[in-house]
């Protein structure tokens, strides 16, 4: 029987990827005097050229956004196996910085419109389904360990080409949010056992069905791991009275950390004016769970800000609650 005791294995490139960001693939495109030599990228082919694009050339100017989605699209279409499942696998890399490499506006840094390239989600959908059958998902932890690797000289770690296929879910829906058939495809991937990887996939793709909002309120309430924390998440953006009183029940109760806290808090004020009532109890939340500053000091957004859930809890909640205030104030003023 296959082993449920690891958590999302889609997390595994947005971990290392905290380690790389703060090194690469600055504001300009370009890389810190401070980096290792850069790669001379015209004599690369193949899958070494897909590795290099996933986790550095697609976020430099050495090609134009058009060369790119051409690049994405011969490699799709490879008869070589191998390039085909690299390029999945870059895909990866550039949905995991799609996520997290935004500036202040909330967009993200590095768009180069890879979700126009012709026919990319069906061929993703179509090598998920090609792939994934009882014998190979869910993966256990023997495949969860093989299932990233260090190769062709990349100072961060890539998909392994046998196990490129298994990120697709979590690529397609960070390059397709809300769409309907990606949402088909993120449940044809879950996992009872493993549920924090499902929700990890619905916040990705910020999906707020009914299915994905009974599955939130279900895990809201667990006592450990992550599956909480990505219900929380995800009942942030489900506007609904349900989902607002779910968060507020689950912060009054002992929500067993700081993390879950710091994410219940930012999730209730993303129901707007509706979090007014609450924000005695936020502060409180706050207070007695060590996560905002004594002397006042405003906090800065920190490197590696949604990677991991637990990067920047100080920084949310201080955000949150300022947020919230400002809403009192105004509502004060219009009175």
């Amino acid at each position: 029987m296959r082993s449920q005791t690891l958590t999302s294995f889609v997390i595994v490139l947005s971990t290392f990827a905290s380690a790389s960001i703060p090194t690469q693939h600055e504001h300009d495109h370009g890389h810190d005097e401070g980096d290792a030599t850069p790669v001379d990228h015209s004599q690369l082919s193949g899958v070494e050229l897909y590795d290099w694009l996933g986790t550095d050339g697609y976020y430099t100017e050495d090609f134009s956004d058009e060369e790119l989605q051409e690049l994405v699209e011969e490699g799709l279409a490879n008869d070589d196996r191998d390039i085909v499942n690299a390029t999945i696998g870059s895909l990866s890399w550039y949905a995991v910085h799609s996520l997290t490499q935004r500036d202040e506006s909330g967009k993200p840094r590095f768009d180069r419109g890879l979700q126009s390239v012709p026919g990319l989600k069906q061929t993703l959908m179509d090598v998920w389904r090609a792939n994934k059958n009882e014998d190979t998902y869910p993966l256990t932890e023997e495949d969860f360990d093989n299932s990233v690797e260090f190769r062709n000289e990349q100072l961060v770690p890539v998909p392994t080409l046998e196990f490129a296929w298994s990120f697709i879910p979590s690529t397609l829906a960070a390059l397709f949010p809300k769409d309907q058939e990606v949402h088909e495809i993120l449940w044809d991937g879950y996992d009872p056992e493993n549920p924090a990887t499902i929700l990890d996939w619905l916040n990705r793709g910020q999906f707020t069905t009914e299915k994905a909002t009974k599955l939130r309120l279900e895990l809201l309430n667990e006592v450990s791991g992550l599956a909480p924390i990505y219900a929380a998440v995800g009942l942030g953006f489900t506007e609904s009275d349900d989902a607002l009183a779910a968060l507020v029940d689950r912060l009054e109760k002992d929500p067993w950390n700081r993390v879950l806290v710091a994410h219940l808090i930012d999730s209730i004020v993303a129901h707007g004016k509706s979090a007014i009532p609450h924000l005695t109890l936020l502060r409180k939340a706050a207070q007695e769970s060590d996560l905002l500053p004594t002397d006042g000091e405003t906090l800065v957004l920190p490197e590696g800000y949604g990677i991991k859930a637990d990067i920047g809890i100080e920084y949310r909640t201080q955000q949150a609650i300022r947020k919230l205030e400002e809403m009192v104030e105004n509502s004060s003023d219009e009175g």
